[in-house]
Parts: C-alpha cells; sequence; structure tokens
C-alpha cells in the first residue's frame, strides 16, 4: 500500500449496544441508570484488569473537560445525571461510554488508514461484552439502538483527511457530493473553527442491512481512492505558479506560530491547518508527522492547563498555548 501518512489523518470506530430490560439512558431514572452503569462496568473490567473505569460524578471538573477535549467523552455523557461514565484502555485507544445516548458506546481511534485493524481490535473486544451481558438484538433487524439510523450492525465508522489540493482546486465539492449518493456523510469543519480547515471526516449514514466489516472495507476502499486523487492534484499544485503562493502561506504560519507571544485557539488551528500543507507538499519537513494534530488538541484550554499543571491563569491562556506551539513545532522541524 502506498504511504498515505499525510493524508489520512485518523480513523475511528464505535459500537452502539443496549442491555436487554432497560428503557435507553435519556429515560432512565438514577435507580436504574446506577444498575445499568455498575451492571455494564462489572463486566467490561472482568475481560481486561488494564481498563479503568471514570464515573462522571466524581471526575474534578479539569478532567471531565480535557477527556471531553480529547473526544474520550461527550457533551451527552456528561449531562448523563449522574449515573454516565467512561471505561479506558491505558492508552485511551479504546474508551466505552456508559449511558451516553445508549447503554453502551465502544470506541476505538487510531491514526493513519487503520480503520481495519481498528475493527478487528473492537470487535474482538465486543464479542466478549456480549458473551458477558444480556445485549438486545433482533434477528430481522440486528441491534436495536436509540437512533434509528444506527439500528442494525449499531457501527459508526469515520476516516478523518487532509485534503488541502483537493480543495484549492475545487475537486472536494464533487467528492462530497459523490461520498453522500454512497451513503457517506462528510463533516469538513474544525469544531470551534468558522472556515474549513482542509480536514474532511466521512462516516457511515446508515448500518441496517448492511454487514460490519463491509462498511469498514468500503469506507477503507474509498479513502485510498480520495487520497489517490489528493496525490495527483498534489503534484498538478506543484507543477503550476500556485506552489509560490501555497509556500508564502505555509511558511507565514510558520513564522506566526513560532515567533507569536501569544495566540488563540481558532487562530493557532486555522494556522497549524496551513502549516501542514507545506509539510504535505514537502516545503517543510518534520520527524513526527502526527505532532501537529497532538498540538491541535493540546492546545484547546483544558488539555492546555493540564500540561502546565493547572497552574495557568485563564488571562494567560494565550501566552501558553503559543510557548507550548513553538516549542513542539521547533523540535519537530527537520527541514
Amino acid at each position: 500500500m502506498k504511504d498515505y501518512s499525510s493524508i489520512v489523518v485518523s480513523c475511528k470506530l464505535k459500537l452502539l449496544r443496549n442491555l436487554v430490560g432497560f428503557n435507553f439512558p435519556s429515560m432512565l431514572d438514577e435507580q436504574e441508570g446506577t444498575k445499568v452503569l455498575n451492571k455494564v462496568a462489572d463486566n467490561i473490567l472482568s475481560i481486561n484488569n488494564k481498563f479503568k473505569i471514570y464515573k462522571v460524578k466524581s471526575l474534578p471538573e479539569l478532567d471531565i473537560n480535557v477527556m471531553r477535549e480529547k473526544k474520550l467523552v461527550t457533551n451527552k455523557l456528561l449531562d448523563a445525571y449522574g449515573y454516565g461514565a467512561v471505561i479506558l484502555s491505558p492508552d485511551e485507544s479504546i474508551s466505552i461510554m456508559i449511558n451516553e445516548s445508549d447503554h453502551i458506546c465502544e470506541q476505538c481511534t487510531a491514526f493513519g488508514l487503520n480503520l481495519i485493524s481498528v475493527y478487528d481490535d473492537l470487535n474482538s473486544l465486543d464479542d466478549e461484552i456480549i458473551s458477558k451481558l444480556d445485549i438486545a438484538f433482533d434477528d430481522s433487524i440486528g441491534f436495536l439502538t436509540s437512533n434509528l439510523s444506527n439500528v442494525g450492525t449499531g457501527l459508526k465508522a469515520s476516516i478523518t483527511m487532509f485534503l488541502p489540493a483537493l480543495t484549492l482546486s475545487g475537486e472536494i465539492s464533487e467528492i462530497i457530493s459523490k461520498m453522500l449518493s454512497l451513503g457517506y456523510e462528510t463533516n469538513s469543519f474544525e469544531e470551534g473553527v468558522e472556515e474549513p480547515a482542509y480536514y474532511y471526516t466521512f462516516s457511515n449514514i446508515n448500518s441496517i442491512g448492511i454487514r460490519e466489516n463491509e462498511i469498514v472495507i468500503k469506507l477503507t476502499e474509498l479513502a485510498i481512492q480520495i487520497s489517490d486523487r489528493e496525490i495527483a492534484s498534489r503534484k498538478k499544485l506543484l507543477s503550476f505558479n500556485k506552489i509560490d503562493d501555497v509556500t508564502d502561506l505555509s511558511l507565514r504560519a510558520w513564522g506566526i506560530l513560532t515567533n507569536c507571544h501569544k495566540i488563540g485557539e481558532k487562530e493557532a488551528i486555522k494556522l497549524l491547518g496551513e502549516l501542514k500543507i507545506g509539510i504535505a507538499l514537502d516545503i517543510l519537513r518534520f520527524k513526527d508527522i502526527n505532532a501537529i494534530e497532538n498540538l491541535k488538541v493540546d492546545i484547546l484550554p483544558y488539555s492546555l492547563t493540564k500540561i502546565y499543571d493547572s497552574k495557568i491563569p485563564t488571562a494567560e491562556l494565550d501566552k501558553y498555548r503559543a510557548k507550548l506551539i513553538s516549542s513542539v513545532l521547533k523540535s519537530n522541524r527537520i527541514k
């Protein structure tokens, strides 16, 4: 397989499951909610003793918000009336939310085009969970979930891609339209940023009437096709005068990000996207291509506060953000 590391940022898989005999989380009272939490947690923790549970009601506010910024938990889980929890693997690649929209939301993430291996890992865990718990399943339609679009496999697969050349050439509109016709939705905006930052997340809309592995394989194949188009578009970009504009854009981003005294979250995320265009086109070269992706999380308010030992006054966040970005970028650049 070709090297798509400068294009495919990450992949994520969710499996949604519910227990027989209980209402969906939105309709649970505290007694039932606590019963679901304990039942699910006890069984999952018995599968792997390295997993650790964090109950929302007993977590410090800072830790809760750091998990939210890392997308290990959702706002829906944080509103689970005191009976929500998340179970994490040691490296946080696997997170299992209890009593979010569904009783169990298994998630697994990885950098790069690794959706198939992510599915294999999560599917193995899911098999063990199903063997231990009485999961709601209908022979004619599949797994029962709180949202009709997830009924069937209960699987939501997504791949996030960095597509600057297709964005600049205007080809991305055609790709988004085609993906929609094939049953995949596209999110093309960074959270908290008003304009596209060359990142696009493609995910399946429905999961009924399709096998789990078919969803995963098809989305992987489509991601490869899009990646090949991005590579071709980058070559065209390099062969025209636009390369001067792109070089200027990336180097300006580098200059600001490594020399500013303070910087806001939205501006930083926008400039990191522009900087990554230069890395994608080999204008700049980094030791770790995922450094920018990690930075995009680390510079968020609560994560940044956690990194600096909870000692940052709110008024000083922009200064500490600039300090962290400059340090990480300078230590990673090799060209």
